[in-house]
């Protein structure tokens, strides 16, 4: 059965010479595998440049494939499709698309009012939490449904008119009552609401109001208020932030607890040449903290003997404040702390000396850091990608400066990441894709097997070897490796592949057709399940193929495929950052602790 189906794969992609209605009986025979149908279906349906009427016909069948409704919880719709789910008969998947927050806010009102009542609530409650401006008129509606749960979501819309919000909070139901008390509402209540409120016998509405009347006491300020705040936490933060006067200052400067030792050294509103009384502090938090303080000196802050603690740190607020402003971004990248280096890394905008100073800092993590920077040099992208075994390794090859013609040189280097970085290189030719289909490490291969521009016999081929050959790549990783490599095999390979100087490595992924017209569009719609060694093969990625066309825009629509799209449909058997100067992941690749920490200071 094996060797059959193998016939067929390779008539239906057009490996061996076959006439049209050869190619057609292929495809027919390998649909009747009721899982591989599955497959072509999700693809179809989330190729975004499927014809409208494809996607309707989707929608027609019964029940939807397990793919098609994952893809409608978390993939981004078409206005058709998005039409289509949430009037599809059965509710299940009503309530899948619902919980889609990439849904556009006319198929989100649709299901405001959808005869399921679980599909109703949920989507209000979507529509508040993810802002979705909803028509007045809709919003007032909801507001006055009879489900109680229905009137509770709906406070949170956005649009509702303030008399019909306000009005909730007489509501019958306390749950109702309880959501609409706020602190914003309280002081907008009448009198009479607000007393009938405070009387009220509901535990929900009585904590609701305790919270909405609640009046923030100020921080303690004098060394009196100081002595006399029971609560320890709210000393914490007077000593970290409140406009402290001297006495006051003076007293959390030399206090015992260390911890309010440390809020003074931070809190800006200590006069500078008292924080700096505890430069010789016993506790090394204290003296780090004084370390980060904006009003001293590189020199004062030098003559600190602190060390950068293991772990995330946020960057200092004045270090963002002065994000816009290339002189700062200058002085700071001089600094002698190296979180304050690794703080500059963020800015958006870099100047290019500023650049060239961080790529040649003598912090691992300032360079590594600077490379999640747009500005970063190509040199040092492939240098830390080389190096860098932490978790975000992967993602140095998709920045903007990563890929560039050259990488090729790399194909026979002993470091298998840098052999991987070969792909990259958009001059890379068939030739030396095929040759890292059969490199020594599982990633290389995999990735070479998810190249474009593999051959497409050889891919075919690919198939009888063992299940390695596809590396650590998942299953749904193996769907596109088949999506990118299965096109005619006259056509030029796609230009549209990493790093490609025609099309922006950043810009993002678009679905494009396979193929171009109807015979090959027959021949790219027939793929095999899986291989009898085990390779997962899936024709989903291949109706859901990405390429780019050299000014970035999908090369054409699904122009001369319909036929064959519509066989797949009519046969188908079931018919939202602060900026963090951490350790990188450093824990995971085993480099030493006293690396990740930085140096204490520059001599």
């Amino acid at each position: 059965m094996a060797d059959k189906d193998d016939h067929l794969t390779h008539v239906a992609f057009g490996v061996l010479e076959a006439t049209d209605e050869d190619r057609d009986q292929a495809l027919r025979l390998l649909a009747a595998d009721t899982a591989l149908h599955a497959e072509w279906i999700t693809g179809l349906v989330s190729n975004r440049s499927a014809p409208d009427e494809i996607v309707r016909r989707v929608f027609t069948l019964g029940p939807l494939p397990e793919g098609v409704r994952r893809w409608l919880r978390f993939s981004p719709l078409s206005a058709t499709a998005a039409q289509a789910a949430v009037t599809y008969p059965d509710p299940e998947v009503r309530r899948d698309v619902t919980g889609n927050p990439f849904l556009p806010p006319h198929a989100l009102a649709v299901l405001t009012e959808d005869p399921d009542p679980k599909v109703r609530w949920t989507a209000v409650l979507m529509a508040g939490e993810y802002n979705v401006e909803l028509p007045t008129e809709l919003t007032v509606r909801l507001a006055s449904s009879p489900e109680a749960r229905v009137r509770m979501h709906a406070i949170g819309l956005p649009g509702l008119p303030e008399e019909t919000r306000l009005s909730l909070a007489e509501d019958p139901h306390p749950r109702v009552r309880a959501r609409a008390i706020s602190p914003w509402s309280w002081p907008r209540l009448p009198p009479e609401v607000r007393a009938s409120a405070e009387a009220d016998s509901d535990p929900w509405v009585r904590e609701a109001v305790e919270r909405a009347a609640h009046v923030d006491v100020p921080l303690a300020t004098t060394l009196a208020d100081f002595l006399a705040e029971p609560d320890e936490r709210r000393r914490d933060d007077a000593a970290y932030r409140a406009r402290l006067d001297a006495d006051l200052a003076v007293h959390l400067v030399a206090h015992d607890d260390s911890s309010l030792r440390r809020g003074a050294a931070w809190n800006p509103h200590v006069p500078t040449a008292l924080a700096l009384t505890l430069t010789a502090d016993p506790e090394p938090s204290v003296r780090f903290a004084l370390s980060l303080r904006a009003d001293i000196t590189e020199e004062q802050r030098s003559a600190i003997d602190y060390t950068v603690p293991e772990g995330r740190h946020e960057a200092p607020a004045w270090v963002q404040e002065r994000f816009g402003d290339p002189d700062a971004l200058r002085e700071l990248a001089a600094s002698s702390h190296v979180l304050l280096r690794r703080a500059v890394t963020c800015a958006p905008e870099l100047p290019a000396d500023v650049v060239e100073r961080l790529a040649a800092d003598e912090d691992y993590f300032v360079r590594l850091m600077l490379c999640e920077n747009d500005h970063a040099p190509h040199e040092l992208l492939v240098e830390m990608y080389a190096d860098w075994k932490g978790l975000s390794s992967g993602m140095l090859a998709n920045r903007r400066n990563f890929a560039r013609p050259g990488l090729v040189r790399y194909a026979d280097n002993p470091n298998y990441r840098l052999r991987l970085a070969a792909l990259s290189d958009p001059e890379a030719t068939p030739e030396l894709v095929e040759q890292l289909t059969h490199d020594p490490n599982d990633t290389v291969r995999g990735h070479a097997a998810a190249d474009p521009r593999l051959p497409l016999a050889r891919l075919i081929d690919a198939r009888q070897e063992p299940p390695a050959v596809h590396g650590r790549l998942e299953p749904r990783t193996a769907h596109r490796t088949h999506a990118r490599a299965t096109r005619h095999r006259r056509r030029k390979p796609a230009c549209g592949c990493r790093g490609s100087p025609q099309a922006p490595v950043n810009a993002p992924a678009r679905h494009i057709p396979v193929l171009d017209r109807a015979p090959y569009a027959h021949r790219a719609i027939a793929a095999h399940t899986a291989s009898p060694n085990g390779v997962g093969v899936s024709f989903r990625g291949l109706v859901n193929h990405v390429r780019r066309t050299p000014s970035g825009r999908p090369s054409s629509p699904l122009a001369g495929t319909r036929s064959a799209c519509e066989t797949l449909v009519t046969e188908h058997p079931r018919g939202r950052a602060v900026p963090h100067l951490h350790r990188m992941g450093a824990e995971h690749d085993g480099r030493p602790a006293t690396t990740s920490s930085g140096t204490r200071r520059r001599s």
